[in-house]
């Protein structure tokens, strides 16, 4: 009886194990079905789409995401086999590896899966087989990220192609030390070094030294580390050969592997530097046109009354030292005067060749032998200390030009080399040539009036004198510009205006300390040089007749009436065109000549010969002027100009003029 008890308590301890069991067992279950609720939420919610199947490929379950990514409901993707994703071509591209999946291995795969409506959709397709053989496969949609390693791609072949093709240089170099870690071919190509002796060099290094100046480089890494960037930076760099290359550059900081680096863009600016220079020396050599069209006009209106005053000064001279006995004390004074108003004509003349109106008589010359010809006077014009040496050309083509002036252009020269050298030893080296000029050169040279390129003749005068700054060079032409303590007048201004009246131009070449050379060149002409006629002298003009003289300047008129009275004429006076034109039309069968101012009042010359012209087509018409033979002389080619007098005018030319319209 003692052992039921014990049976009863282990029975009862029996049960409260079976319940802790129990309690365990359903904790377990529990347990499990949070798991197994937990595991479909996760495959449920997933964000990636899910498919189950079996070792064939049938599909026995799938998640939200795989039918909304492909398209088909649940109910048909559990009838569909997992190859009816994918194209033919797809398959025999990217083959279902079972054969993988069996032997345990985690298949990864891109993909193009076919949707339900035909599209197409890029994914990422992670597989593997379960124990059971079942397997699981995972699909991503990796639309996105192709887009955007499609951007990459196309970004990064942008650029390459970018940093291939651009013609300016482009170099990504190390920020620390300058080291170029890659440059395109435009880089290559301007540097004159190959790509394998630039990359893995320093920029500033010993054996490229392609920064010319090392503080350069400096200021453009710090301005990168003070801003990140770096705009048009001007310096200079070298090329293999050490050619000086004028560059504008700008550049970034970029990080790779996280070290500085500076991406570069360098244009080589140099012809650009050129062009704008040749653009600065064309815009002063404008400037001094200008200059000399506005003084030119002033230099000329001057000159024009100036003749009109030396003309009643010389004229009366003349006329005193006709009617005076030579033995006359007066005739001593009458003889400086005359000298005295012929050096005022030659200033009034030089201002007309500053205007480039001074062209006398024009014909075919000889540069060499004009030199030749003034040797003597050219050695006592120059400094003693200054040795003249001559390299005349003999046959250098002839230029049409008027002797005097070109005379006046060679002293110039000469004596302004002579003061370059001043009180030191020195040589001025004289030469003449002969040279094929283009539209490149000729617009380097000052004066270049659009002249045409062809053979031009040239004189040069070299010295070993002092040199010129380039602020002279830019003044040496302004008249009574100087930089001796006195001025020489006009000088190079004068210079200047007689070569552009004969339509050449000048070149300057100087160097400070070392001297200076100016070239001056005439177009060529094919005419052959003309000999100096020795006119003989005029006989006595003693004549009779009625001459119409007309002149608004009352000084003018009233000692070229003298004149005229003074050769046997009888004289009619008018001081305009207009006056002049009611006294023709009332005598004009009378009247023998008419001599005739160019420029007056209310009707000019050049109209009032119109009408003479109308009135009576065989009128024999002097024309007087300040101005010079050719600038008048082309108002009237072609129209029967009898001849012309250039303002003063002495007695014996006024008898030459009137002797040759008479005969």
């Amino acid at each position: 009886m003692r052992g039921e008890p014990q049976s009863l308590e282990s029975l009862q301890q029996q049960i409260s194990i079976l319940k802790t069991e129990n309690h365990q067992l359903q904790q377990s279950l529990q347990t499990v079905k949070n798991t197994s609720d937990l595991y479909e939420a996760l495959v449920e919610f997933a964000a990636d789409a899910i498919l189950m199947g079996d070792p064939s490929g049938n599909i026995i379950g799938a998640n939200q995401r795989a039918a909304f990514l492909s398209g088909y409901s649940y109910e048909e993707l559990v009838d569909m086999n997992l190859s009816q994703f994918f194209s033919e071509e797809e398959l025999l591209k990217n083959p279902l590896r079972y054969d993988l999946l069996k032997q345990g291995e985690i298949v990864r795969t891109e993909r193009l899966l076919s949707r339900k409506d035909g599209a197409t959709v890029p994914i990422e397709m992670n597989s593997r087989m379960l124990p059971d053989g079942t397997f699981h496969s995972f699909f991503r949609n990796i639309t996105e990220r192709k887009q955007a390693d499609e951007a990459l791609r196309i970004s990064e072949e942008k650029f390459s192609q970018i940093f291939k093709l651009s013609p300016d240089a482009i170099a990504l170099t190390r920020m620390e030390d300058g080291l170029y870690l890659d440059v395109n071919d435009a880089f290559v190509d301007i540097i004159g070094w190959s790509y394998s002796e630039i990359v893995g060099h320093c920029s500033h290094s010993a054996d490229l030294g392609i920064w010319c100046h090392a503080e350069d480089r400096e200021r453009m890494v710090q301005a990168l580390r003070e801003k990140g960037k770096m705009n048009a930076l001007e310096a200079d760099f070298k090329d293999k050969n050490g050619r000086i290359i004028k560059g504008s550059m700008s550049a970034r900081i970029i990080n790779i592997n996280n070290e500085a680096c500076v991406l570069s863009i360098t244009r080589d600016i140099s012809e650009r530097l050129k062009l704008q220079e040749k653009q600065k020396n064309l815009e002063m050599q404008m400037l001094q046109v200008q200059k000399l069209e506005s003084l030119g006009v002033l230099a000329g209106g001057i000159a024009h009354d100036f003749n009109n005053i030396l003309m009643a000064v010389i004229g009366n001279c003349d006329l005193a030292q006709r009617r005076l006995s030579p033995t006359s004390a007066a005739m001593v004074n009458l003889k400086q005067i005359k000298l005295a108003t012929g050096k005022a004509a030659d200033l009034s003349n030089q201002m007309l060749a500053y205007s480039g109106k001074g062209k006398f008589v024009v014909e075919s010359l000889n540069l060499s032998r004009i030199i030749e010809e003034m040797q003597q006077i050219l050695s006592i014009s120059s400094s003693k200390k200054a040795s003249l040496r001559y390299d005349l050309n003999p046959d250098i083509p002839n230029i049409e030009a008027d002797v005097t002036q070109v005379r006046q252009i060679v002293m110039n020269l000469v004596i302004n080399a002579s003061d370059a050298i001043g009180d030191n030893s020195g040589v001025i080296a004289i030469s003449t040539g002969v040279m094929e000029c283009d539209r490149n050169y000729l617009q380097s040279t000052w004066l270049d009036e659009n002249l045409e390129g062809g053979e031009y003749a040239f004189i040069e005068v070299a010295d070993t004198g002092c040199g010129m700054t380039d602020d002279m060079v830019d003044r040496i032409f302004e008249p009574f510009y100087t930089t001796k303590f006195t001025g020489r007048g006009l000088g190079m201004a004068a210079v200047l205006g007689i070569i552009r009246g004969h339509k050449g131009a000048i070149k300057i070449y100087t160097e400070v300390g070392k001297g200076s050379t100016l070239k001056v060149l005439f177009p060529a002409s094919t005419l052959a040089a003309t000999k100096q006629k020795i006119e003989p002298e005029s006989a006595p003009l003693n004549d009779h007749g009625l001459v119409l003289l007309i002149d608004d300047e009352e000084a003018v008129l009233t000692i070229s009436q003298q004149m005229l009275h003074e050769f046997g004429f009888e004289v009619v006076t008018a001081r305009d065109g207009i006056e002049a034109l009611e006294v023709f039309k009332q005598q004009h069968q009378d009247i023998r000549f008419v001599l005739m101012d160019l420029t007056m009042p209310n009707m000019d010359g050049e109209e009032a010969f119109r009408e003479f012209r109308r009135i009576d087509p065989q009128v024999k018409v002097i024309i007087c002027s300040g101005y010079n033979e050719q600038e008048v002389s082309q108002k009237f080619v072609g129209k029967g100009l009898a001849g012309f007098l250039k303002k003063p005018y002495l007695l014996s030319e006024l008898q030459k003029t009137i002797q040759k319209l008479l005969q």
